[in-house]
């Protein structure tokens, strides 16, 4: 029996959260760049600059720092001394993330107070034990729209394995562009559907893997990549990892995790000798910025907004306003009680979008769209008061589509995922209006050569 003090389990936890934040592990980094090498894709040049630029800067990859994922492995020789385990690892976070200014998304109640407790936790913690006198600890970094797009379904016990692979390639593929492609993704399939939820997770950190199951997971990439969005061809899905169990002779549970480009990942051993971490930075290579070339156009040029066709890449200069679900909701409620609005809707940019804090001396943390279609029950009203136009990711419903091209309006996206990339675009920032909800305010920023796309 050996002792191990949860003072150190809080130190690692602290520094888990931050490399997994902020730094692209070795081995994501190189499959990224690998794949760059191969398709030459925009999006995989702005992702890996991104994480230079991350890293450079200490900002996070992603302005959605997500919900923080916690398992635990602790060997049965294994004595703890000092504070509860599970107070110290929210502790640890809850420090993280705000020393480091990284966005904190976590409500209090899923349905009854979704309000932001402010600092990021609780944590979701998965606590086992092992053989052995080591902890062992896994950091997983959930943002929403990769969550979002999971899954979980019951499939018939006598599904045949090509129904199979189909049944799970189209969940993948109803993603769509929303999770942040090119994905990594995590398979559990048996137990209940609670255990297949948990393997789908556990699954990122797994490194023995049995021949049957990477070659049915190797199916399944080839499945979806085969059927993927053209601008994704070939490269929609980087890895997919499957583990399978047990389970009851009437069913056949199957989760899916989608995890975004970042892959956000750490891991470290704790014993007797200390902390043993095993995040791996990668020698980021520099790769030029040619969006330099794109055409430019003043946000404040009505007319040549209204003339952009779909299709068309630019970059946008001057000012837009920063607004999503909650800043929304706000803003319909006052248009409802004819309350006089924060701003004057007509020929304006509202980007969906919820930044990280801005650490001192900086004008903005990281900052990148969130999923568009969330608006869509918003964007109605607003596009018919004039809205010039909105930035975000994915698609949009059919009503809104009707009301953009009504009213001559825009819809811009962003590449989702580069937001420490696109903090550098943003010259000048204000909360304009609803400060109380933190992350979920309504800003005002001046852009500089800020690089969209029209989507229509």
């Amino acid at each position: 029996m050996i002792q191990i003090s949860t003072s150190l389990i809080e130190q690692a936890v602290y520094k888990l959260c931050f490399d997994a934040n902020t730094c692209l592990n070795l081995q994501v980094y190189n499959q990224l760049l690998e794949t760059y090498k191969k398709t030459k894709s925009d999006i995989l040049k702005a992702i890996l600059q991104n994480a230079k630029t991350a890293y450079e800067t200490k900002k996070p990859l992603c302005q959605d720092t997500g919900q923080v994922i916690v398992f635990c492995e602790i060997g049965q020789e294994v004595q703890l001394k000092g504070d509860f385990i599970e107070d110290v690892i929210n502790r640890a976070i809850e420090k993280c993330y705000k020393e480091n200014f990284f966005r904190k998304s976590v409500v209090k109640n899923a349905v009854f107070e979704r309000t932001n407790t402010g600092t990021n936790v609780p944590a979701i913690i998965y606590t086992r034990i092992v053989n052995g006198n080591n902890i062992n600890l896994k950091v997983l970094i959930k943002g929403a729209g990769s969550e979002n797009k999971s899954h979980t379904k019951m499939l018939l016990p006598t599904i045949n394995e090509d129904d199979m692979v189909s049944a799970i390639g189209d969940m993948i593929l109803s993603s769509g562009v929303n999770a942040c492609p090119p994905m990594f993704v995590g398979i559990g399939i048996g137990g209940t559907l609670d255990k297949a939820a948990l393997l789908s997770k556990e699954v990122f950190f797994k490194k023995e893997i049995s021949s049957t199951e990477k070659e049915l997971a190797e199916k399944i990439k080839q499945y979806v990549n085969d059927k993927a969005p053209l601008e994704y061809k070939n490269c929609y899905i980087l890895d997919v990892k499957l583990l399978s169990t047990a389970t009851h002779i009437a069913c056949m549970p199957v989760a899916v995790t989608i995890n975004c480009h970042s892959d956000r990942m750490s891991e470290c051993l704790i014993n007797k000798d200390g902390i043993e971490y095993k995040h791996q930075k990668p020698d980021f290579i520099e790769i030029k910025d040619d969006s330099c070339n794109l055409p430019e156009i003043k946000t404040t040029d009505i007319e040549s907004i209204k003339a952009l066709n779909c299709g068309d890449r630019v970059l946008l200069t001057g000012e837009i306003y920063v607004a999503r679900d909650m800043a929304h909701k706000k803003l319909q409620e006052m248009i409802e009680n004819g309350s006089k609005l924060p701003f004057d809707i007509k020929d304006k940019i509202i980007f969906y979008a919820g930044p990280c804090p801005a650490k001192p001396k900086e004008v903005i943390g990281s900052i990148g769209p969130t999923t568009s279609g969330r608006m869509d029950k918003y964007a109605v009203k607003l596009y018919d008061m004039g809205l010039l136009a909105t930035i975000g990711k994915g698609s949009r419903n059919q009503e809104v589509i009707n009301y953009i091209k009504k009213n001559n309006a825009k819809y811009f996206t962003v590449i989702g995922g580069i937001a420490a990339l696109l903090s550098e675009r943003v010259k000048e920032s204000e909360i304009v209006a609803f400060e109380d909800l933190g992350a979920e305010a309504l800003y005002k920023l001046f852009v500089d050569k800020f690089p969209v796309k029209v989507e229509m």
